[in-house]
């Protein structure tokens, strides 16, 4: 809420209704965020107007970035450098454009500056592109694949940025000193009910309260009647969604190579044969907010069988 209010007056003076235009929560905590700031002389009222005060103050540095240009320059080496995707773990990397899209949206919405980010799964390098703003307060990155959790552990500390990393399989519990010790987490999960369970259970134990999580959903995979049962299961945990942004996330058909495909249910069940070569971007998914009303409980806490089952099922068609 003071991120909000923050952000909303740097862009200049602006009355009561603007700021309740440009912040998201009840009024009653929009008046006391107001008043708290105004206490602490970060914003003051007069003639009607809130302004930001002369001082200097971290939220308000942290509250006026306009855009992540700067990351995007030094981010797209890197991205040309990483570790292909494989698709044994269901790879699929995010186009950079759509990586920074989602940054900006977790920073627009108050999850960024001065955050405690847990990053579950990272072949998109977002833990990179977060520490690369300088903004969180820490950014810790759990990804089963070696070659991945070494190559952000190297490139983290060629760049001096604070990105702790954990070789780690969703299927195991969440080791102890990673429980309750973050307030945001994101992740794109395995779209069967399994594999969805398990890993978002871990990224809620990974989770405080108040806490928010992000993750990508697609409907190519994972149909409405899934998308009802994995709602469910997070407000059961003590989950509500505050956000679906549609189609916001595309993928680079990286993994899905030709001869890969023809090992697929998507090339053995098409109507239409021969397949032609992919021509276009089709893979993307629907980007999901949801913010803790508890203390989230996990569904799973204990380990669970890592087997074909975790990544694979009826609905899922574009691996082997």
């Amino acid at each position: 809420m003071h991120f909000h209010i923050v952000r909303a007056l740097a862009d200049g003076p602006a009355s009561i209704w603007k700021l309740l235009r440009r912040t998201d929560g009840p009024i009653r905590h929009v008046y006391a965020a107001c008043r708290e700031l105004v206490a602490g002389n970060v914003i003051r009222h007069e003639a009607g107007q809130f302004v930001l005060t002369a001082g200097q103050h971290p939220v308000v540095a942290a509250a006026s970035r306009r855009d992540f240009r700067d990351v995007k320059d030094q981010l797209a080496p890197i991205v040309r450098q990483a570790p292909g995707p494989a698709a044994e773990y269901f790879q699929e990397r995010l186009v950079l454009e759509d990586l920074l899209k989602r940054l900006d949206f977790v920073y627009q919405r108050g999850d960024l500056a001065g955050r405690r980010l847990f990053v579950l799964g990272d072949d998109d390098l977002f833990s990179l592109a977060a520490a690369l703003t300088g903004l969180p307060a820490r950014v810790t990155v759990a990804e089963i694949d070696q070659r991945l959790v070494q190559f952000i552990a190297d490139q983290a500390k060629r760049r001096r940025l604070e990105v702790e990393t954990l070789h780690y399989n969703a299927a195991d519990p969440l080791p102890k000193r990673f429980r309750r010790a973050f307030d945001v987490f994101v992740t794109d999960p395995v779209e069967t009910l399994k594999g969805f369970t398990t890993t978002i259970s871990r990224g809620l134990a990974a989770l405080g309260h108040p806490g928010t999580a992000y993750f990508g959903l697609t409907e190519l995979e994972c149909p409405p009647v899934r998308w009802m049962a994995f709602q469910r299961m997070l407000h059961r945990a003590g989950l509500v969604l505050t956000d679906i942004l549609r189609d916001h996330s595309w993928y680079v058909n990286e993994a899905i190579d030709e001869a890969e495909l023809a090992q697929t249910a998507l090339k053995r069940e098409s109507p239409f044969q021969p397949l032609p070569p992919q021509d276009c971007l089709w893979y993307r998914s629907s980007f999901h907010r949801a913010v803790t009303v508890r203390r989230p409980t996990p569904p799973i806490t204990g380990r669970v069988r890592f087997d074909k089952s975790f990544y694979s099922d009826r609905w899922v068609m574009t691996t082997s």
